[in-house]
């Protein structure tokens, strides 16, 4: 499970909510995005058990670090179309590479930064403008590097969100195009999932919540093309979320849900999944075979 808003989790948020407390919204956050660090000492032994993935340390202002991690496209398979992944909440990035597989299988490498407070970044208790910051600063480090590359941005859960308000930055302010976003398990806002919580507890919970993650009120400036993808079983997001925000973001966009639950897409045996990214791949490099259209 990707993203805390899980049913069982608002009760405990809008009870605390109630009784008040000085830290509040530290705590909330951390019930929110729930951070996975890995201490100094575990970091290497942790590396070391995912042979060939690299590891580059971004130096941030304050003395802090954003730790980002490449994955490489399967030997032979490799193509000049890069991803940038943005990972949810809970797992960090190393936790991610079952998810990872389903993209450099198909030919492309990836990069997936820790936001701080997760892996081996600088620990912090995470918030919505310390997760943009840290996908904008992993962005720019690697647009510097590999200019000649073409960049998908993606966003799996949690993570969706911060790929939309990426790729809304960075087309507005001309950081460096990007050939398609990917956006799985995503949601409208934070308040909305919460809101699809049966009961009272949800709706309290939803109005009280200072982390919106609102996709919904962003998705507009992201240029296509668009791909949102969704388990129909997913018991963390509802799919009408999903398709709330597929509706609501501009052509060209591309539709497909599989009967999958929250994180567990790309062990989808049909070959939908992979015919996703094979038409990520061939529309960010026409040179590459393009199989035939998903749902518009």
């Amino acid at each position: 499970m990707s993203l805390c808003f899980h049913r069982y989790v608002w009760m405990p948020v809008a009870l605390f909510w109630l009784a008040g407390c000085a830290s509040l919204d530290e705590w909330q956050r951390m019930k929110v995005y729930r951070p996975t660090p890995i201490e100094a000492g575990a970091w290497q032994p942790e590396l070391a058990k995912y042979p060939g993935v690299q590891a580059q340390t971004l130096r941030l202002p304050q003395n802090e670090q954003l730790q980002v991690l490449r994955f490489s496209a399967m030997p032979g398979n490799s193509s000049k179309v890069k991803v940038l992944y943005l990972h949810g909440t809970l797992r960090h990035a190393l936790q991610n590479s079952a998810k990872i597989e389903g993209i450099t299988r198909n030919g492309m490498d990836v990069v997936a930064p820790d936001y701080r407070g997760w892996g081996a970044s600088t620990y912090r208790i995470p918030d919505e403008t310390s997760i943009h910051a840290d996908a904008l600063a992993a962005w720019q480090a690697q647009r510097d590097l590999e200019e000649d590359h073409l960049w998908v941005i993606y966003g799996h859960s949690m993570g969706s969100a911060a790929a939309v308000h990426l790729a809304a930055q960075v087309h507005q302010r001309g950081l460096g195009p990007f050939c398609a976003v990917v956006l799985e398990s995503a949601f409208t806002s934070f308040p909305d999932v919460a809101r699809s919580v049966s009961g009272p507890f949800g709706l309290l919970a939803a109005a009280l919540t200072t982390q919106k993650m609102a996709s919904i009120d962003m998705i507009g400036q992201v240029p296509g093309p668009i791909w949102l993808l969704h388990g129909s079983q997913d018991a963390t997001i509802p799919m009408s979320l999903g398709k709330r925000l597929f509706a609501a973001a501009p052509s060209p966009k591309y539709w497909l849900d599989l009967p999958k639950d929250h994180s567990d897409l790309q062990t989808d045996a049909t070959g939908a999944y992979d015919a996703v990214w094979q038409q990520v791949k061939s529309t960010c490099d026409p040179s590459a075979a393009k199989p035939s259209g998903l749902r518009q």
